[in-house]
């Protein structure tokens, strides 16, 4: 059940003091009680400063086509997470939160080398959340258009680390994942390779899970030709065309 939240947190800018007001006062003058400074309290939404369910916004990594990433600090734990927040523009529509939630379920049963971990989800008012393992890196595809395509060494070692994480999906939970692309992958400062975002992932394991003949999900470049067709996907052989798709892409180009 979603509950409307109590107050809007923020943080005086001047001396960092938590502050409090209802949620319909934001976007007004109120003094900060610790150094009596008036500071204008920030507009309803997500923005720095805004904190969730102990996690505070930082600042805003990226952009999808169903909601937004921020850098947070969970403050119990004290650790930097991906916050994932769906579209407000999605918020009243019934699928799309269904098809949130199914990426939070099937991230939390997940737990493998070369996949982000779930920590935590939830929802607060309108806002609905998933937080999880923060990559510090960038996508493949980002890297590929500062410093050109990857030689067959580095291309085959990341298509590997996928390959990987695609089979642990499929074989442990019967999962696909529907949208492997470059976009799609992360590398670390270490260099250690993590396949990102199950929104479009689905498991033939639950019922109500099986897509719709004639819907077309997936991004184009990438989609096996069942998706293409809009053809139900039946087994893990839809994620290895993805995955050879995005080979080409990161040894061409």
């Amino acid at each position: 059940m979603i509950t409307e939240p109590v107050s809007t947190h923020f943080f005086c800018p001047h001396c960092q003091q938590k502050m409090s007001i209802p949620p319909r006062l934001t976007a007004v003058d109120v003094p900060c009680p610790t150094c009596r400074r008036t500071i204008r309290a920030p507009a309803s939404g997500i923005y720095p400063g805004l904190v969730i369910d102990s996690m505070r916004i930082e600042r805003r990594l990226g952009r999808g086509s169903m909601g937004e990433v921020y850098l947070a600090t969970h403050q119990t734990l004290n650790r930097r997470v991906a916050f994932k927040v769906l579209s407000p523009a999605f918020t009243g529509n019934r699928d799309a939160v269904e098809r949130f939630m199914r990426e939070v379920r099937h991230l939390a049963k997940l737990t493998h080398p070369n996949l982000v971990t779930a920590y935590t989800a939830g929802s607060s008012g309108d806002i609905h959340y998933l937080a999880m393992s923060y990559v510090a890196g960038e996508t493949m595809h980002s890297r590929i258009q500062r410093k050109g395509p990857l030689g067959e060494e580095d291309a085959l070692s990341v298509a590997l680390c996928v390959a990987r994480a695609l089979r642990h999906a499929w074989e442990r939970h019967h999962i696909l994942h529907r949208d492997v692309k470059p976009a799609n992958i992360m590398v670390d400062d270490d260099g250690e390779i993590k396949l990102t975002d199950l929104g479009l992932s689905k498991s033939l394991l639950e019922e109500g899970e099986a897509t719709q003949s004639g819907l077309l999900i997936g991004t184009p470049h990438y989609m096996s030709p069942e998706q293409a067709q809009g053809i139900p996907v039946t087994d893990v052989r839809t994620d290895i065309y993805g995955l050879g798709a995005t080979l080409y892409h990161l040894l061409c180009g």
